[in-house]
């Protein structure tokens, strides 16, 4: 007889504004697909990320600890492979584990990384090598974005040699900077292959063993080109309109205001320079609507739609697969994205710690039709640190002491209960710089250590977030309790403390 405990598909893609699927209310988007995950699941409308950047939230997702615990802090900061995580966990339980598609654990500009050049291109180890890999018992890793160099590295970049493709012809060294419609054969495209490896490994499974399987998608992240006919499918002119007021940076932190003014050098931190990609200001922080143009700032979101509609489109290939082959209704299926894009929204794009909901607030769809409830929309607060204990709560394996998100299961089994009653987003952009948000079912604040400044929103009578209320008298005493509620927050997350041996 089987093993009846459930399997585990996430899908997770990279930088997906939380406003970006039709059947969740945006009518411009076509994601078929997705909204088939509505129809048949639970949507999480409020699920917050632990860090807005790619490496310290995957590494979250993984860990079910916060940045200030694990130590992947930002982008160039390797997750320590020792540290206990959801896949080790769950193959020491009996699973089968896999991860398809982009890892980012490693630095991927410092030499000598594993998932950094040259390390990457060299074909001859990706054909033979397929893990471990932080308790991941098999692994087929692509990177990078567009047509960068890195994007053709890896089990990736083996493949597509070996399809007898030449990667100069579509990928180089001035990558990341073509925009809109890219010659690659979408057949050829790293989305499509990163599917094809999860189905090729849902193919493969077996009944007397359940799985946990990673999908995950590197796209939609900028740079914001793909093939056709997808980098073609939205009209510019048929796009909802960016979220933006004149005059809302007037009582924003001085970040703000240097970004939006382009005037960076005004800012008194110090910044890692990246020569690579030529930037010159905080961390992760992208360029701005004023700075590229209306026109371009348009037709980036197109293709940003575009995209997004190319990994729906593999979606549904995946969840045909699992009917296909009898899977579906004892799989956990569960879509996120790892953090969002301001997808020009205030003027701003890509992402940074300036913390709207644009960047810190992620689609979250849950089904498991034996289990949880269909086409239902709650409202309770969720975080991407709850993923690993949830999951083995679900599968009824005890998290270890180390984790520090709570179990979210009877909330995805009845979505009117809430786990939490607030969420916590960490952001050390750089050493000196660090950003911290307290998330409550009215209120956020966004707290920006040793700059004497700060932000607190009201998200019910502002939910674009344009008046900041941090220097109004009026709600003072909210600030205070928001501060003093984040203070209590980080003493249980301290824990666990070894045991006291004796009173001295």
């Amino acid at each position: 007889m089987g093993d009846s405990r459930p399997n585990i598909l996430l899908i997770t893609t990279d930088q997906q504004h939380a406003n970006t699927i039709h059947a969740l209310g945006n009518e411009a988007i076509e994601t078929p697909n997705l909204d088939r995950l509505v129809d048949e699941g639970v949507t999480f409308g409020r699920s917050y990320v632990a860090n807005p950047v790619c490496s310290p939230s995957r590494s979250t997702i993984l860990t079910g600890e916060y940045p200030s615990r694990h130590k992947c802090w930002n982008i160039g900061v390797s997750l320590d492979e020792n540290r206990p995580t959801l896949s080790k966990i769950l193959s020491e339980n009996g699973y089968s584990t896999a991860l398809f598609g982009k890892a980012h654990f490693k630095s991927v500009l410092k030499t000598g990384s594993f998932e950094a050049p040259p390390h990457i291109h060299d074909r001859d180890f990706w054909r033979t090598w397929s893990g471990p890999y932080y308790g991941f018992e098999q692994v087929r890793l692509v990177h990078g974005h567009a047509d960068e160099s890195s994007s053709h590295g890896m089990h990736y970049g083996a493949w597509l040699v070996d399809q007898g493709i030449d990667p100069e012809k579509y990928f180089g060294p001035d990558g990341g900077h073509r925009e809109g419609s890219w010659n690659l054969p979408e057949e050829f495209h790293y989305t499509r292959w990163t599917a094809d490896q999860t189905i090729d490994f849902l193919k493969e499974t077996k009944d007397d063993k359940p799985f946990f399987a990673w999908c995950s998608f590197q796209d939609p992240h900028n740079a914001f080109l793909a093939p056709e006919p997808w980098a073609s499918m939205y009209d510019t002119d048929r796009l909802p309109a960016f979220i933006r007021r004149e005059g809302e940076m007037s009582d924003k932190t001085s970040l703000h205001q240097c970004l939006i003014e382009d005037r960076f050098a005004d800012l008194d931190v110090d910044v890692m320079q990246d020569p690579s990609h030529a930037t010159a200001g905080i961390q992760c922080l992208g360029l701005t609507t004023p700075k590229i143009g209306e026109q371009r700032a348009k037709q980036w979101l197109a293709t940003y739609y575009g995209m997004i509609s190319l990994i729906d489109h593999h979606v549904g290939r995946i969840l045909s697969s699992l009917d296909e082959m009898g899977l579906s209704q004892n799989t956990i299926v569960i879509f996120t994205a790892d953090h969002g894009d301001y997808a020009g929204n205030h003027g701003l794009w890509l992402k940074g710690p300036l913390h709207y909901e644009d960047v810190i607030r992620v689609p979250f769809l849950v089904r498991w039709p034996t289990h949880f409830p269909a086409n239902v929309r709650s409202g309770k607060l969720h975080s991407l640190v709850d993923l690993a204990p949830t999951l083995l709560d679900l599968c009824h394996i005890k998290p270890t002491s180390t984790m520090q998100g709570v179990s979210q299961a009877k909330t995805w089994e009845n979505p009117s209960v809430p786990s939490r009653d607030w969420c916590l987003v960490e952001n050390r952009a750089e050493p000196e710089f660090y950003v911290k948000t307290l998330v409550t079912e009215r209120y956020k604040m966004n707290y920006f250590l040793n700059q004497n400044e700060g932000e607190l929103y009201d998200l019910v009578e502002d939910p674009h977030e344009f008046i900041n209320l941090y220097r109004n008298p009026a709600y003072a005493e909210v600030l205070t309790s928001m501060l003093k509620k984040m203070l209590d927050i980080y003493g249980p997350l301290e824990d666990p403390y070894p045991a006291r041996e004796s009173f001295a």
